[in-house]
């Protein structure tokens, strides 16, 4: 314990972070009022500034000192939520038997770090509690409670700038949910809150407004105040609220937003929301297939694997050259050859008598697409194969070779290795089409999946909404479909709603409605053995590190708290 005298200068060099702090550790005790807890405000070293808590959970928190002046970094107490959120630099929770001071074991704890506009910790907020089950709100509410602090301390640091305040759901702007990003007067980054950061994983103070969006600063220094759809170079279009230090003049609203949504033909925003794991799929088969590499999409039906070749050929250098769509299953055997390579006049019963280019040499100085690839008969695989090696063609009924120069791209919803092992699939060809191999995830595995829910019912229809009962059938959905399936139920329901109401469960299709009420045995089943894995994985990592938990943790890729609480369940259990 420090001494008054050191805790007031203590407290004197955070007079600021005390300040800022302070309206959100009276919430917070408001909230949490009663349930045997305490608000705790640390410094960037763990010692205690501030503490409001119920009266009689105090006088057992002062036995272990849970008050001002205490230091509860990890290299004083061991295992504590403050100690671990400071030492890892994000939130944690720590309850009970996971505390290293046995003494400490009666409390429940969750804290996060509250950064400077820079992105230093410059503190901690914690909530405590002498409470026998682990308080699973308790790390939401320190994470809400941290996020208006840094929010306070980010917009008080630059009074002079331009502030962004922007979201993917316009209706989420003006809540915690929202990014900031903070400019200067020549549109130059100076800061930015951690959602921003999450949107821009790469900037850097000094960053041009230009290189983040695509839109330009000066096309909408006329608005203040105002809300503007802006277009992300990762192919997210957000709604933003600029806020101008001085006064402005406005214009028409339709030319900041005609200057700032993405071009028409760009078909990349529309296939996700967000989903950063997606961004940067796409942005490396673009670099790969711009580098004249061929790339192999690969995804189940309806994931957009037409709408990604597209927007790899439009991207790419061959964009004024023409995109050849050829559906391989779609074709009938007998006039595949002819189809895809062409033919000369008179070459067999019933041609042309002008013949006919086919498809890859429609494709000469652009770029071809091989839809459903997987389904290419065996045979017609070897005259692709020859084509792919000697960039010529040899139409039906000629023998004169034609140079033809095209990207390729293909894609397929098989597995072609599988196929290549049965003798389905030739293994020569395979490697020829795949120079980068890209999954497209399914619907299900998205990230994204409730806001490309929201992104669709406003580009079809702004003034609909969606009821949650109606958005807990969608997102239960196993979506066979992906996305072609989504836009044709959202479609319907929209058409189906009555005016003026909300998106209702009884607007979607039934089967919805009985997945989202899934048997709990079959849940619970599966729960139950994806529980057991992860606990198997645990224990062999710990056994594997001579039982050093933060090494094996670092190996698990999760926190050391998160470590402890699975096994402590496994033992209680």
């Amino acid at each position: 314990m420090l001494e008054q005298s050191a805790l007031e200068r203590i407290r004197q060099r955070n007079e600021r972070l005390i300040a800022f702090a302070q309206p959100e550790l009276a919430n917070l005790h408001q909230q949490i009022a009663g349930t045997n807890s305490a608000v705790l405000l640390t410094d960037a070293e763990g010692i205690i500034l501030q503490r409001q808590g119920d009266p009689a959970f105090n006088r057992r928190s002062q036995r272990v000192a849970l008050q001002p002046g205490a230091c509860w970094g990890e290299a004083a107490r061991g295992t504590n939520a403050i100690g671990v959120a400071l030492a890892e630099g994000h939130a944690s929770s720590v309850h009970g038997a996971e505390h290293f001071l046995e003494s400490n074991t009666f409390l429940t704890c969750a804290a996060t770090p509250i950064r400077d506009a820079a992105g230093r910790i410059i503190g901690l907020l914690d909530v405590s509690g002498d409470q026998p089950a682990r308080q699973l709100h308790g790390l939401g509410l320190v994470r809400m409670g941290a996020r208006m602090i840094e929010n306070r301390i980010l917009e008080a640091e630059y009074p002079e700038a331009v502030y962004l305040h922007f979201h993917a759901r316009p209706e989420l702007i003006g809540t915690l949910g929202e990014a900031i990003l903070v400019l200067d007067e020549n549109g130059r980054a100076l800061a930015a809150n951690e959602v921003a950061k999450a949107h821009f994983p790469q900037l850097v103070p000094g960053d041009a407004f230009e290189s983040l969006f695509d839109a330009t600063l000066d096309r909408i220094t006329t608005f203040n105040n105002d809300r503007v759809v802006l277009h992300t170079f990762q192919g997210i279009n957000v709604t933003a609220i600029i806020r101008w230090p001085g006064p402005t003049t406005r214009v028409s609203r339709s030319v900041a937003t005609q200057a700032s949504n993405p071009p028409s033909d760009d078909p990349c925003p529309t296939l996700h929301a967000g989903d950063p794991d997606f961004v940067a799929r796409m942005q490396r088969a673009s670099r790969v297939f711009n580098s004249g590499i061929p790339v192999l999409l690969k995804g189940e039906t309806g994931t957009g694997k037409e709408q990604v070749a597209r927007m790899l050929h439009e991207r790419s250098d061959r964009g004024d050259g023409p995109l050849v769509s050829v559906n391989c299953a779609a074709i009938p055997e007998s006039l595949a050859e002819a189809e895809l390579f062409g033919y000369r006049p008179g070459a067999f019963t019933g041609a042309s008598p002008e013949g006919a280019s086919g498809y890859v040499l429609n494709a000469d100085g652009g770029t071809l697409f091989l839809d459903e690839i997987g389904d290419m008969p065996i045979a017609l695989q070897s005259r692709l194969l020859r084509v792919l090696q000697d960039r010529c063609v040899v139409p039906v009924g000629s023998t004169r070779p034609i140079p033809v120069d095209f990207a390729l791209v293909s894609a397929t919803h098989q597995d072609l290795r599988g196929e290549m092992a049965e003798g389905l699939f030739r293994a020569d060809l395979y490697y020829r089409l795949c120079g980068l191999e890209v999954v497209l995830p399914a619907l299900r595995e998205r990230a994204d999946l409730d806001g490309l829910i929201d992104r669709f019912i406003t580009g079809t229809d702004p003034t609909a909404a969606l009821s949650p009962t109606a958005r807990e059938c969608l997102l239960a959905h196993d979506w066979p479909g992906n996305l072609r399936e989504l836009h044709n139920v959202l479609r319907t329901a929209i058409a189906l709603r009555e005016p003026g109401r909300p998106i209702n469960a009884g607007d979607l299709p039934p089967s919805l409605h009985s997945e989202a009420n899934t048997n709990p045995e079959t849940q619970n089943s599966a729960k139950g053995e994806l529980r057991e894995t992860e606990e198997r994985c645990m224990i062999e990592a710990i056994e594997a590190h001579q039982g050093n938990y933060a090494a094996a943790a670092r190996a698990l890729g999760i926190s050391r708290s998160t470590l402890y609480r699975r096994l402590n369940k496994r033992c209680r259990g």
